[in-house]
């Protein structure tokens, strides 16, 4: 099999890393995120740094907890 050398940024080769599955190699990472433009959420989610994941986890519980203390309003028309 060919292989090609090519040159990406540290931020990019980051974000790769980050994506990238046990057992995956790079060219993996690079192949199956590029195939088809109908990714899940989930996927995306999972392909997000933990950081990430942990700040939007705690967003939505944020955002929960507020809509359950929200008092319903009478609307007229």
């Amino acid at each position: 099999m060919a292989t090609k050398t090519i040159n990406i940024k540290e931020s990019a080769y980051l974000a790769l890393k980050s994506m990238k599955r046990e057992g995956e190699s790079f060219s993996d990472v690079i192949l199956r995120l590029s195939q088809g433009e109908g990714r899940k959420v989930t996927e995306y989610v999972r392909s997000l740094p933990a950081d990430v994941r942990e700040e939007m986890v705690s967003s939505v519980i944020r955002g929960k907890e507020d809509l359950l203390k929200a008092r319903p309003r009478k609307v007229t028309w």
